[in-house]
């Protein structure tokens, strides 16, 4: 009863290891030692009663003589690609195919990988010197070492790479950095003078090269105690990156490139007297009116740029007891004349209220801190002469 208990414990055990993959065996039947019966057949009959497959059993023998029953030519199915191993030609299985690197594809010889690796052989060494690396790595003295672009040899002068040729290129003229004097524009790379309603040469303020116009002109600049905008007249306001001041949709804010811009801003010396008259000089107080109003107003009412100050958002209002009073300072702002403007009486500078995109006005108390505008003259009535948005524009 033993010896059957130990060939069964061994016929289980050949089991477990068949399902790994290797060679299955267990010790022969008692009655079949010496090679005087049908060892393969009584394998077979054992392998029944155990509940393993029955075919392909046959007997061999240990190191110390004693017979075993072993399995062989056990066929595997493959979830995966079957290749032929490139060195050995052992025909093999590659669950993932992302790893596998075809050697020679018609042979079906290639070599087997982790996921999004390849295989390369060592450069100069032998078929079987090699080994897997990720994706744009190759194997360098036993070690996976980055891919390096090819070396191309610069092409000569008056040529450039194409598909790994050089050809010629076509040639490139520079066009000429012309700046024209005040009065005329630059017309098919000549100066011309300018013939329009406006006396001055006109731009979008970076440099009076652009296309002339009738309808906007560069930003005024102060000069000595004058701040170059007048009482009565219509300016633009734009900041030093070219945006305007704008206004919001569904709010009174004014903000940096709001929703609505090109809007007219009369200086006025007070809430009661908007009349044209002299140039603004340093230290005197004006107050901005919008000349557009709000967009949902039918009657284009006329209002202020408020005082709202210490981060509260400068709004639009009619309330001239909320008009905010402003002085300036001539100054400089991306290249260009602006104005560095104050609260009256003792307010601070004006700046950004908030650190965000499209930023809303506000009068903080350090003088120092603070955004420059832009003052482009404008026409006061739009329905004198249109006006342009291209004085935002770079």
């Amino acid at each position: 009863m033993r010896p059957l208990f130990i060939t069964a414990l061994a016929l289980l055990q050949a089991c477990v290891v068949l399902s790994q993959n290797t060679e299955a065996h267990f010790q022969a039947p008692a009655n079949c030692g010496g090679g005087t019966c049908n060892t393969a057949s009584s394998c077979e009959e054992h392998a029944r009663k155990a509940g393993l497959p029955t075919d392909g059993w046959e007997i061999v023998h240990d190191s110390d003589g004693q017979p075993k029953c072993r399995r062989t030519a056990v066929q595997e199915l493959c979830y995966g690609t079957e290749y032929f191993d490139a060195d050995t030609k052992e025909k093999k299985c590659c669950r993932d195919a992302s790893g596998l690197t075809w050697i020679n594809k018609p042979a079906q010889l290639a070599k087997c990988c982790a996921k999004d690796h390849v295989w390369t052989y060592e450069k100069g060494g032998s078929s079987g010197h090699g080994g897997c690396c990720p994706v744009g790595f190759h194997m360098n003295n036993a070690v996976c070492t980055r891919n390096t672009p090819p070396h191309h040899t610069p092409c000569p002068t008056g040529t450039h790479l194409v598909d790994g040729h050089c050809v010629p290129s076509h040639p490139i003229h520079p066009i000429p950095d012309i700046r024209c004097p005040t009065g005329s524009s630059l017309v098919d790379g000549q100066c011309v003078p300018f013939h329009g309603s406006c006396h001055q040469g006109c731009g979008n303020g970076h440099g009076g090269v652009d296309p002339s116009c009738t309808c906007a002109n560069p930003p005024v600049c102060g000069h000595g105690k004058y701040l170059g905008i007048k009482y009565g007249h219509c300016y633009i306001l734009s900041f030093s990156d070219g945006e305007q001041l704008g206004i919001d949709r569904d709010h009174t804010d004014y903000k940096k490139n709001g929703f609505f811009v090109d809007i007219p801003f009369k200086v006025c010396n007070s809430t009661t007297d908007c009349s044209r008259g002299k140039e603004v000089e340093m230290g005197e107080a004006f107050s901005l009116q919008d000349q557009h109003g709000l967009y949902k107003d039918l009657l284009s009412t006329k209002g202020w740029i408020n005082d709202a100050t210490g981060g509260a958002h400068m709004e639009y209002t009619t309330d001239p007891k909320h008009a905010g009073k402003f002085t300036g300072i001539p100054t400089c702002a991306g290249g260009e004349c602006a104005l560095q403007l104050h609260g009256s009486p003792g307010g601070g500078a004006l700046s950004y209220a908030c650190p965000m995109p499209g930023p809303g006005l506000t009068l903080y108390g350090n003088p120092k801190v603070g955004q420059k505008l832009r003052f482009s003259e404008v026409s006061c009535d739009e329905y004198e002469v249109p006006l342009t948005s291209g004085i935002n524009l770079k």
